[in-house]
Parts: C-alpha cells; structure tokens; sequence
C-alpha cells in the first residue's frame, strides 16, 4: 500500500479530520488509505477472527462455499480485507466472496480497487469485487435489494464501518435517528441463518458540547431492536445476556485497538460496535448476566462516563466473544 500506491501516514492532530470522506480528494483519500486503513483492517480482521472462532457461527457458515459481503459506505475497504483475511483463516470451506461496496468517492473507490486487485493473490477463494458509485442522501432512501446484492440471494455479511457518524456530521442524518434508520433499512438484506451485521463507529462526541456516538449507538440499537425480534446481538456481551432495553440513557462502551505496521509501532484506534444477526440463524448459548457493562444512574448526556472503557470497569473484556 505505502510503496505502490503511495499511500501517506499522516495522523492529524484534530480529532475528526475525516467527518466528509465523500469530499476527499485523491490526494486526501491515500492520506486517509495510510493512516486509517491499517486501523479499520485491524479492526475488522480481530472482530471476525473473534466471530468464526465460536462454535455455533462456524457451524451457520459450514456449509457455505460462497459469501455476501455487502459494505455501505466501504471508503478503501481496508475493513472489507480485514473480514476477508479472517474468513481465509476460519473458513476452509469458502471458494468465492462477491464483495459489494458502496461509495460516493471516486479516489476511495479507486484505491479499494487497487487493494482489493493485489490481495486476491493472497487468498486462497475468489474475489468477485464489484464497487457502486452511490452516493447515500439518507438511509431510509436506501439502495434496493437488486441493486445491492452483487449475487442472487441474500446478504451473508453487512458492514459499517466509520459510515454513520460521517452522515450525521455532513447533516445528511439527525443524530437522533441515524443508527436507527440504518438497522431497519439495512437488517432486512441479512441471511436469515448465516447473517451477521457489524456496525461498528468512532467512539467521539457528535460536537464538541453534543452527546457520544456510542451512546448514541447503544440507546438506537436497544430501541430498534425492540419492534425486530428476528435479530438479536451478538456482542457485546451484556447486551445479549440482558436482552430488552438499556435501563439507561447514557451507556457508553468502547473497545481500543492496537495496530503496528511498517510506518508506526503503535497506532491507538478507539471505536464502538454492535454485532447483530438473525436469531434463527445463529444462536449462542445462554449466559449469566456479567457486570461488564456499567451505566452510572446519574450520567450527564455531554460528557463521557466514569466507566469509558469496558476494560477499566470489570476484569473482563465484555466485546470479545471467546474472551
């Protein structure tokens, strides 16, 4: 990446240097290809080597050759080869992955070409990669189905990653409602026994004075949830042992990422996630609640709570699901 596509390592100094990706510039795209692909490849790869770990996900994807991976908003696609890695890894059984991501940026879209091209080399199935030139104005004026789906039949894989807070930073989203209108436009395209949805997003306020996205995230998703009892979360943990709504407004979770590549020994990346799939399709054992998950009573909606980092409230990490 650094050397044939000249991509740049240039972390910034402001926090949100990349809130409207669709307005990149080739220039800015293999910025953004250097510093934060690495992060987002990172991320993805561990969650999904984490996934086809457990037991009862493998078994869903055993008798798959072939996957749908569908990326909204898939940018370079530094997660997509994260997810692709991971099923190198677990999934002997898989001969081709029709890859669908859509982009409104062309430079992204470019270099995810260019990535994408280089990697099929080095896995041991099929690339089918197919990158769509849309531009999404709002979720609920979603793409259709036969216009998503590179292949007949449903999604096996939906990702997004970083995407929604980018919406609700260019206006395009109320933060109110952003991760909400996402889960049930999008959930309805998942497999209804291998899908698997990773929503995953900055763990930074909205403005300097506003609320968090991952409260934001954690309170939409419990409600949303609620009217689709066909899907169910995953991880992290507390949220599939306690099942319902969040008894609070202010859960804040996160999960910190450590990346080393050839252009820095230690890249912190900090971010939020929900993994949802269709109840029917897979379903892990029953647990005893575990207090990993803190939500003081009395959090003031435009500051962090005390319990910021998952790690630092339990000796137990709540994210991972073979911990």
């Amino acid at each position: 990446m650094f050397e044939t596509l000249k991509a740049s390592y240039q972390p910034s100094k402001t926090e949100r240097a990349f809130d409207c990706n669709l307005e990149s510039s080739q220039d800015k795209a293999l910025i953004y290809a250097g510093t934060y692909l690495p992060r987002s490849y990172a991320e993805c790869y561990c969650i999904f080597d984490d996934l086809f770990h457990t037991a009862e996900i493998a078994k869903a994807f055993q008798n798959q050759t072939t996957l749908n991976i569908l990326s909204i908003g898939s940018g370079t696609c530094g997660d997509a080869l994260g997810i692709l890695s991971a099923i190198d890894k677990n999934l002997p059984n898989i001969r081709q992955v029709f890859l669908t991501g859509i982009e409104g940026n062309k430079p992204a879209r470019d270099i995810a070409k260019k990535l994408i091209h280089q990697a099929k080399q080095h896995y041991r199935f099929e690339i089918d990669f197919r990158a769509e030139d849309y531009t999404i104005d709002s979720f609920k004026d979603y793409i259709d189905t036969t216009c998503v789906l590179h292949a007949e039949g449903t999604t096996d894989i939906l990702l997004s990653s970083k995407m929604i807070s980018e919406m609700v930073s260019m206006g395009k989203e109320q933060p109110s409602q952003a991760y909400s209108n996402f889960l049930a436009s999008f959930l309805p395209l998942l497999s209804p026994t291998t899908g698997i949805c990773l929503l995953l997003d900055v763990a930074t306020k909205v403005t300097k004075d506003g609320p968090w996205f991952p409260i934001l995230m954690n309170s939409q998703t419990s409600k949303t949830l609620e009217s689709m009892p066909e899907f169910g979360i995953i991880a992290p943990a507390p949220c599939r042992e306690l099942h319902g709504p969040c008894r609070t407004s202010c859960c804040y979770s996160q999960k910190k990422f450590e990346v080393k590549h050839s252009r820095t020994s230690c890249d912190c990346s900090k971010v939020n996630y929900r993994i949802i799939s269709r109840a029917t399709g897979i379903a892990l054992p029953s647990k005893q609640p575990t207090p990993c998950m803190i939500s003081p009573p009395n959090c003031p909606q435009n500051r962090a709570p005390c319990s910021s980092q998952l790690e630092s409230t339990c000796e137990k990490d709540a994210f991972p699901i073979n911990p």
